[in-house]
């Protein structure tokens, strides 16, 4: 196992590209937490807007929890670790909330 240091605490892990964990040892929960909540516990706040990378059978899995998440979320499959890793490090740009116009509304 290795330590992974973060801003909000360290991460153990089999190992780490480029900062993101592999195989960590205490993942975050995979059920529902509910967000407000997930900030106040210190063994889940240090995995909010941390991806990590699981292996399994094929390949590996990247998950990530991101902000009003009540659960880690996958973010796909990969084939490799440096795929994983790199996907994890560069993720599509999150969609954009835009409030609907009165004139949308206006049934």
């Amino acid at each position: 196992m290795i330590k992974i240091d973060t801003p909000e605490g360290p991460i153990f892990a089999e190992a780490e590209i480029r900062g993101i964990p592999i195989n960590p040892s205490q993942p975050p929960e995979m059920g529902f937490i509910d967000p407000t909540r997930r900030w106040q516990i210190q063994a889940e706040r240090v995995w909010l807007m941390q991806p990590w990378i699981i292996e399994i059978g094929e390949g590996c899995e990247v998950f990530a929890i991101v902000q009003h998440q009540d659960s880690p979320r996958s973010w796909g499959k990969f084939a490799t670790r440096e795929a994983a890793a790199e996907f994890a490090l560069n993720p599509p740009p999150l969609p954009v909330s835009i409030d609907p116009s009165d004139e949308d509304l206006n049934f």
